[in-house]
């Protein structure tokens, strides 16, 4: 729950082959020789653990990447002793850390807005190289759980790397409840051992992987794929979502100063809906980003009225203090739990790790809201958010946020251009985004604003290989209420020969291009593993003039292209000396991931795409 929803991002061709390349040559950096964990859960769900670990660094580059190791652990709820720490070099020589190659200090404060009381304990391994194990041995004492009488842990075994070993003991008080669940491991319940207390219960797993895969880009998260164990004192989701509920909802009281604002901020508003969308776009304007987490601060908001003297809070303490107000105006909210990483899947076990997002639900409007993602307009949801399951904490059940709309969740772009005397193009081009394209399109834009517009403008015709002058102009991105558009004017450097005969592709300009940068994404006819994808619709209209005294004498073929979910049709006509095209892609998924099998319809939709692509225009 500390990590607020982020924007996704799309890869160019040259770095699509690049990754391509590297992964053909792949070797791990490191192998895990042995990694051992030793847990006691108490019935009040404080635990010790033992944990061990030795990897072998494999590569010249792990010798600097991966030389020093961190233990991570809360300063408040956990206490932590490295009890061992070596460096076991490739002859046998064993190589103790110092003292001082063993440090203590603050895990990162400050990061992207994100304050904490997570410590981390700093192992500088000496003589480190190609065939080093480094090996430690730690004891770990959590005197204070996450949530009062509960104890959960997971962990995931990537299929990138070899695990060699690795095994995990629990021994537990019977008044704990915990329930098992894994994938790829063996093991189970198994008698206790002479040092064990009377009457507890023993569990013990073992993980062997002695090949590993090639990684894969755009793959899901391991928690959707990857061998894992996990136990956890939950009995449901429920369960998990009162444990929840019931230290979040106290904070959300109306002081009379959050009911005055409330009120002033909807006293004009006569519906619930007017009502919620104000009082979000406030929270969403005002209250900025910042994550402080102290104590139980990663599961436990901040109280309303603080949030609002301060200006600032996480994910939880904007829906807290967005739940007050709404509270204030006689609106019911409920906070609900979400993944907001390439993670699709509740599993079967509940656990809070699988969360690490909370946005708010509003039952009256089925309606879904993220206050902390800042460019997005009331009842619009990012894309990091869309068709994935929740916990809705007010309730406790499982949700499930808006599928993506291709009727609703898409782009448009209208472009006008004119080939002058001397070769040149000049150019007009209107985009409208809508549903999270709108979002998304609002962040970049909103990046643009400081930076040297010239300077960004080359970047964008640098995308198509095209190049020249131009300028974009869009709403503040902030406004939320406002319509949004991306208009830009330009003019292109010589592209044609005139007089002719001649011919070209038709140009992108300053217009977004989806089509043409989803036509180069490769696809990987060797993946393995599910990768995360999404319902995608973009329209893109062209009309293209010829200079006086110039005819067009030939255009591209019609293409009508249809595979199982994967659309793509491209239409011309001419009008006197006037070219228009009108091109769409439409990709509906019915889930948020892609089967391996999927590649092969993706290698036929983008064949047919990058042949309408290059097909030219001819002029005399």
């Amino acid at each position: 729950m500390k990590l607020s929803a982020p924007f996704s991002c799309v890869f160019g061709l040259m770095l699509c082959l690049l990754q391509s390349q590297a992964m053909a040559a792949y070797k791990p950096a490191m192998t895990f020789v042995r990694v051992v964990h030793n847990f006691h859960i108490s019935a009040d769900g404080s635990s010790t653990e033992i944990a061990e670990s030795s990897i072998r660094i494999e590569t010249a580059n792990a010798v600097r990447r991966v030389g020093e190791r961190k233990i991570t652990y809360s300063g408040t709820h956990e206490t932590v002793e490295v009890l061992e720490a070596y460096t076991l070099q490739p002859d046998g020589t064993k190589v103790p850390l110092e003292p001082d190659q063993i440090r203590t200090q603050d895990a990162g404060n400050g990061r992207g807005g994100i304050y904490s009381d997570e410590k981390e304990k700093l192992l500088i391994y000496p003589k480190v190289q190609v065939g080093s194990v480094l090996y430690y041995k730690y004891k770990s004492h959590q005197h204070t759980p996450d949530f009062p009488g509960h104890f959960s842990w997971t962990e995931h075994y990537s299929p990138f790397y070899v695990w060699s070993g690795v095994e995990i003991n629990v021994t537990h008080d019977p008044a704990i409840k915990l329930k098992f669940s894994t994938k790829g491991l063996t093991g189970g319940s198994v008698p206790l051992q002479s040092e064990d207390a009377p009457g507890n219960l023993r569990y013990q797993y073992r993980f062997k992987q002695d090949q590993f895969s090639t990684p894969e880009t755009g793959v899901v998260a391991l928690g959707d794929f990857a061998p894992f164990i996990s136990f956890s004192s939950f009995a449901s989701y429920a369960d998990l979502a009162q444990a929840y509920q019931v230290r979040a909802y106290p904070k959300t009281e109306v002081t009379p100063a959050i009911a005055a604002l409330a009120q002033q901020l909807t006293e004009k508003e006569t519906t619930p809906e007017g009502k919620a969308r104000s009082l979000y776009n406030w929270v969403s304007k005002n209250i900025r980003y910042v994550g402080v987490y102290v104590g139980a601060g990663g599961y436990v908001p901040h109280a309303a009225q603080s949030i609002l003297d301060n200006r600032y809070g996480d994910c939880k303490d904007h829906v807290t203090l967005l739940e007050a107000l709404l509270r204030a105006v006689g609106i019911a909210s409920s906070p609900a739990l979400i993944n907001s990483d390439d993670r699709y899947k509740l599993p079967e076990l509940p656990t809070p790790s699988v969360f690490d997002h909370v946005i708010t639900y509003i039952p009256s409007l089925n309606l879904y809201l993220d206050s902390t993602s800042e460019f997005s307009p009331f009842g619009i949801l990012p894309g990091s958010d869309l068709q994935k399951p929740v916990i809705l904490t007010a309730s406790g059940t499982i949700g499930k946020t808006p599928d993506i709309d291709s009727t609703k969740d898409f782009t448009e772009s209208r472009s006008i251009m004119k080939i002058q005397s001397d070769g040149s193009i000049v150019g007009t081009s209107k985009s409208l985004m809508h549903g999270y394209a709108e979002i998304e399109s609002r962040h970049h834009q909103a990046s643009y604003k400081d930076k040297d517009q010239e300077e960004i403008v080359n970047q964008l015709l640098y995308r198509f290989l095209e190049a020249g002058t131009g300028k974009i102009d869009t709403p503040d991105p902030k406004e939320l209420n406002a319509p949004w558009y991306v208009n830009a004017e330009f003019k292109l450097e010589p592209m044609v020969n005139v007089p002719g005969p001649s011919a070209l592709a038709i140009p992108v300009g300053l217009a977004p291009g989806s089509i043409r940068w989803i036509s180069m994404a490769p696809p990987n006819l060797q993946r393995k593993f599910p990768e995360s994808c999404a319902t995608k619709r973009h329209i893109e209209h062209v009309t293209l003039e010829v200079s006086k005294g110039t005819t067009v004498t030939g255009l591209p073929k019609n293409v009508a292209f249809r595979l199982g979910d994967l659309a793509y049709s491209a239409k011309y006509t001419r009008q006197a000396n006037t070219l228009v095209a009108v091109r769409e892609l439409v990709i509906k998924r019915k889930e948020r991931f892609c089967p391996p099998s999927d590649e092969v319809d993706w290698l036929a939709l983008t064949n047919v795409m990058k042949r309408d692509l290059r097909s030219q225009v001819f002029i005399q």
